[in-house]
């Protein structure tokens, strides 16, 4: 495989900015204002009350009044309520941006996954109901078979095929069933807090995924997997511990891995721990694109550039991601294929403070 680009770039959901210049101006004009008519004044009474009780000197409203009149110290004052308002500013708008990304975001992904739940378990229901009729018609005409004087070996064969092929398509429609249950808890854990993380061994839910993926959605495509350089089945590397939740791990997993199992037959993964960190490369030798149409896809939203885009899965995967504190970044050109890079940190942010301390 050609090497793509060098320096990989890091991907972030894009947020609808506003101005901050009104929320500094505004903080900092209140900021002032407040110093200068209420904590000024204030200041100047206690002190000279406290001076009068501990000092001795008269209690007078008049030479409080003085000390307000001293330039030097008013200046000084109101200029740290100015500074200190403008950075209350600066927090609030911070504050407000990232309550807007996270209503945009929790929004589009209600509206889209209701539309897929709807349609998949349909398509589920359709699935079942078909490989039921056909098992049944199947299973009567097995004993006309049988009391043929000279059956068709042929025939037999066939029968066999689509017995095979009715048990695939029974056990597909079971798995996505299943699926469809484990979505009430990946749901969940989109719309609450940080997903509840426990350590344990990656290589098992890469696998699954990988399975999952080559076995229902690409099984008519012939597609090589390697781990860190050996294939699929053969890959019995040291495990790689460190806390994730499965269920929100194997959809990240299965967003990168279905893009670049859609476009390439060769994917390799690297998985490692480094820096305290664990890194997942995730490489196709499909045709690739240029890293300004990956990004202009996390912001073009409600749009599809046909059946199999991937806009809302690369959206949703870095939701997750930034929810467990990691990152994504991707390397791409035209010609040179498409790399997807993961970030996990190697501890949870319990077990960090816990060590620190």
């Amino acid at each position: 495989m050609t090497d793509g680009p060098e320096r990989p770039e890091r991907l972030e959901l894009p947020i609808r900015r506003s101005s901050p210049w009104p929320y500094l101006v505004i903080g900092a004009l209140l900021g002032a204002a407040f110093e200068m008519l209420v904590s000024l004044p204030l200041g100047a009474v206690f002190r000279n009350l406290f001076e009068h009780i501990f000092g001795g000197n008269p209690f007078r409203l008049t030479i409080a009044v003085a000390r307000l009149a001293q330039p030097g110290e008013t200046l000084f004052d109101s200029l740290t309520g100015f500074m200190l308002g403008a950075a209350l500013g600066l927090v609030f708008y911070r504050l407000r941006e990232n309550q807007q990304r996270l209503h945009d975001l929790h929004q589009e992904f209600e509206m889209q996954v209701a539309a897929l739940r709807h349609h998949y378990k349909n398509l589920a229901i359709g699935i079942n109901g078909f490989s039921g009729r056909a098992r049944r018609k199947l299973e009567k005409l097995r004993p006309q078979l049988d009391d043929c004087v000279l059956p068709d070996a042929d025939l037999r064969v066939e029968i066999d095929a689509l017995e095979q092929n009715l048990n695939i398509l029974t056990e597909a429609s079971e798995r996505l069933n299943h699926t469809l249950k484990d979505e009430l808890s990946f749901l969940k854990a989109l719309q609450s807090g940080p997903v509840t993380q426990a350590p344990q061994d990656f290589f098992p839910v890469l696998r699954h995924a990988v399975q999952d993926l080559l076995g229902l959605r690409f099984r008519e495509k012939e597609i090589r997997v390697e781990i860190n350089g050996d294939p699929l089945n053969e890959y019995c590397g040291a495990p790689l511990v460190f806390p994730f939740d499965p269920v929100t791990l194997e959809v990240i997993l299965q967003n990168i891995l279905s893009n670049a199992m859609q476009y390439g037959d060769f994917i390799q993964i690297k998985a490692a721990a480094e820096n305290g960190r664990v890194r997942v490369e995730i490489r196709d030798n499909g045709p690739g694109i240029e890293m300004e149409v990956i990004k202009s896809s996390l912001v073009s939203k409600g749009t599809r550039q046909g059946a199999e885009s991937s806009q809302l899965g690369l959206r949703v995967t870095l939701h997750l991601l930034e929810k467990g504190g990691g990152h994504l970044s991707a390397m791409s050109k035209p010609g040179l294929g498409t790399t997807f890079i993961l970030e996990f940190p190697k501890q949870s942010s319990v077990s960090q403070k816990g060590a620190g301390g």
